[in-house]
């Protein structure tokens, strides 16, 4: 029978938490503020029997280092002696040659830092391991290789992993769990499933592409701050709200067509940011007693639009019949250049939520 290490007692913002029994062979994984899932590793870490994050340093003088002198240091802080050949071993399990000992820590790229920080802490020979952000900066197609190799070694071999990510397919392999801790404060833990399905905390709603927001419902209604936007709800209380950032239709025309209720209400945007292949505006809105606060993507470059095919129709996306590439929105501009030149921070727009896309579950 598999051991199990208990997580009670870990400390986040100076404070205790307990995450719950980690089985060995399986992946327990932290998402949240880096400062925070940090914190939990490096507590974990901090127990006798659970070997330290490796962390490769950065900077000049630090990339001069050999790798082998890097690996070194981080056996002794971790009080592990596996000898040349156990090291060996361990780095082959995750693609490396023993030659890499000789290299420099500045002529590795990502994938191969990566690979190296997973064999470092294999060559300790601890049954209970952790690691900081792994895979950061790793290409994808390699790093869905390099995780899942991870976790078959973790469950063939017996050891269990703490590990952190700010990239939500690397949960994928946490079978131990996932606790979302952010700015000090464990705010969710559970299956991957429980943890983005019902969000709450920035972290899983960003990953997940939904506005999050605390609401209350009362009287068969769901209210977030917003007369503009309720909707009917059974629930009753405090409640979290969700909505996806493609659920409202945005136009510089009070009078739009494309807007379909009597709900809608004038913004300015207040910020504007690339998300993957979306430009995206945060929206704040005019009568500020009102509250509500939402990110909207503008445009998506991966999007065709409905000139390459109705992609807007189908996705049920914002959008109307001949709009240009990646537009989802013809009320800000029919092609991306005027899309530019339309809409900058201080913009005012018009909106109009699809309130059936609110989604609400008990805050409790």
């Amino acid at each position: 029978m598999s051991r199990e290490l208990s997580l009670a007692g870990l400390h986040l913002g100076g404070r205790p938490i307990d995450l719950g029994r980690l089985r060995a062979g399986t992946v327990l994984g932290l998402m949240g503020s880096a400062d925070s899932t940090t914190e939990v590793v490096l507590s974990a870490a901090a127990r006798s029997d659970i070997a330290p994050p490796p962390q490769i340093p950065t900077g000049f003088r630090s990339g001069r280092l050999r790798v082998r002198r890097w690996v070194r240091a981080y056996l002794r802080a971790a009080d592990a002696d596996p000898g040349e050949a156990a090291s060996a071993a361990a780095l082959s399990r995750f693609g490396l040659e023993p030659t890499v000992l000789r290299e420099r820590i500045g002529d590795l790229d990502a994938a191969t830092r990566a690979k190296l920080v997973l064999a470092a802490a294999w060559a300790t020979g601890s049954e209970w391991l952790t690691f900081i952000d792994p895979f950061a900066g790793v290409p994808g197609h390699i790093r869905t290789g390099l995780r899942a190799r991870l976790a078959d070694l973790a469950a063939a071999e017996d050891r269990g992993i703490v590990l952190s990510s700010t990239t939500l397919t690397d949960f994928i392999i946490a079978e131990a769990g996932v606790a979302d801790v952010e700015k000090g404060e464990l705010v969710a833990f559970g299956s991957l499933a429980s943890v983005v399905t019902e969000p709450r905390g920035s972290l899983p709603a960003e990953l997940t592409g939904v506005n999050i927001w605390s609401g209350l419902a009362r009287k068969g209604w769901l209210s977030i701050g917003h007369s503009a936007v309720r909707a009917r709800t059974e629930l009753d209380g405090k409640v979290f709200v969700t909505l996806p950032w493609r659920s409202a239709v945005v136009s510089l025309d009070e009078h739009d067509p494309a807007f379909t209720s009597a709900a809608v209400f004038e913004a300015i945007v207040v910020g504007l940011r690339d998300r993957g292949s979306a430009i995206q505006a945060k929206l704040s809105p005019v009568d500020t007693e009102m509250g509500l606060a939402l990110d909207v993507d503008l445009a998506d470059l991966a999007h065709l639009g409905a000139s390459g095919g109705d992609a807007s129709a189908a996705e049920g996306e914002a959008g109307t019949a001949g709009t240009g590439y990646g537009i989802l929105h013809p009320g800000l501009g029919e092609d991306l250049p005027a899309l530019r030149r339309n809409v900058k921070v201080g913009t005012h727009v018009f909106v109009d939520v699809d309130t059936s896309a609110l989604r609400a579950y008990s805050v409790e």
